[in-house]
């Protein structure tokens, strides 16, 4: 659930002038380190981050870690936003962007990691091949390698079994072929094929990031991102058209523009829809909850088209990671690295997959023997991908795409023609994107 980021780049020039002020001893001549994420309170994860920062701090007397994780998203951004006006970057935290790092990087906000990992080449190797280059800023004009990834949320269309047999649908959709004729079988049966809680705008923004990714594959959407590519192209517009037109296919539930993302999950959970349009994190989430279908869920990849087969094998993957304050001085450095090489260890990746079913970026790391099937099935479906793709704005370096775009797309679900929101959100770019 990726959502806006727009209202953190006020915070940059305070960051970048105001250098670090976050101090370099605490308590008893101990140095700090400021670890901020957005897991926190009673989540499994939260829990096992809390232990593993308890255990390192007993291991290593000399540092004391500052947990000021904020869970709900609104508020840890207002946090983080504050953290970097006054120049108090965290050692450790997480922001939502790969181009978006880019002038963050190249003002001194960010620590270049290369040298640190090369230093270390165990540690650089435990990582999934390309899972670094995620982070690799070099196309933008800052090189160096940014933040180190830590989970993979990979895209899937999750589907309801028993829904899909009532409607006469023997085998999972390959192609969007397939997904239009498994629609059509469904609302014969009277069944709303897709939940989609349309007033959270990221929903329908997943949809169209899947069908961009299968039409015009990740060195398009990077293209998008860096202005080779405009939104107004051809191949886009269509993306956007094809997004539009499953709505006329009778895809989605009647107003489903005005349903929130609770309402979505709660159709889909009680059995009202086939099927949700999610990623791996929503796995936990579900087999947290007291539904009565749980056994019926299973995924599928998003479908491709046979007239595109060269991105048949594009899936959507977001990687969220951890950024390094490059404000710090040698000692806050050396202290930082220390916590971060200790929380990516073999051990404590598993221990958090095991505690929270977070699927992540490491090699040899395996889905609990006890977990639920579907787990272990999304952690052999990661390890099948060799190209992969994110948000189209990850790319992008114009701070307020995530809310035109996604308002857009949701304006034209609506009423808006294709051509108009292309329109639309391509003058946005040419507005507000850093020349």
């Amino acid at each position: 659930m990726r959502k806006g980021k727009a209202m953190l780049s006020v915070a940059l020039a305070a960051a970048m002038t105001l250098g670090s002020a976050v101090p370099a001893l605490a308590d008893g001549d101990k140095t700090k380190v400021v670890f901020m994420s957005r897991d926190s309170g009673d989540t499994p994860i939260a829990k096992v981050y809390e232990d593993q920062i308890a255990r390192f701090m007993e291991e290593n007397p000399d540092i004391e870690v500052q947990n000021d994780s904020v869970y709900e998203e609104a508020a840890y951004n207002n946090k983080l936003k504050v953290a970097l006006s006054t120049g108090e970057t965290p050692s450790i935290f997480y922001y939502p962007a790969i181009a978006g790092l880019t002038e963050w990087a190249q003002n001194g906000v960010l620590l270049d990691l290369t040298d640190s990992l090369d230093a270390d080449q165990e540690w650089k190797d435990s990582f999934l091949d390309g899972a670094l280059d995620t982070y690799d800023l070099s196309a933008y004009g800052a090189d160096g390698i940014y933040a180190l990834p830590n989970e993979l949320n990979v895209d899937a269309i999750f589907y309801n079994k028993a829904l899909f047999e009532k409607a006469g649908i023997t085998e999972t959709p390959q192609t969007m072929d397939d997904l239009y004729d498994a629609i059509d079988k469904l609302v014969a049966a009277g069944i709303t094929p897709f939940g989609v809680g349309g007033k959270n705008t990221w929903v329908m923004g997943h949809i169209f990031n899947n069908i961009l990714a299968k039409r015009i594959g990740r060195e398009g959407i990077i293209q998008l991102g860096t202005g080779e590519k405009k939104w107004t192209d051809e191949d886009v517009v269509e993306c956007l058209q094809i997004t539009k037109d499953l709505k006329e296919k009778g895809a989605f539930a009647e107003g489903f523009e005005g349903m929130d993302y609770n309402t979505q999950m709660n159709q889909f959970l009680t059995g009202e829809v086939a099927m949700i349009s999610h990623s791996s994190p929503i796995i936990p989430e579900m087999l947290n909850t007291e539904s009565e279908i749980l056994d019926d869920i299973s995924f599928f990849p998003f479908p491709y088209f046979t007239d595109k087969e060269e991105f048949k094998d594009t899936h959507v993957v977001y990687t969220s990671g951890w950024m390094i304050s490059g404000t710090m001085s040698d000692e806050e450095k050396e202290a930082t690295l220390k916590l971060v090489k200790y929380m990516t260890t073999k051990d404590a990746i598993q221990e958090r997959m095991n505690a929270a079913m977070r699927v992540a970026p490491y090699k040899d790391i395996d889905a609990p023997e006890d977990a639920p099937q579907i787990f272990k099935d999304m952690v052999e479906y990661t390890g099948t991908i060799s190209d992969s793709v994110g948000e189209y704005f990850d790319y992008d370096t114009c701070s307020t795409l995530v809310d035109t775009s996604r308002n857009g797309i949701l304006n034209m679900m609506l009423s808006d023609t294709a051509e108009d929101t292309a329109a639309t959100i391509q003058a946005d770019i040419d507005a507000n994107r850093p020349q």
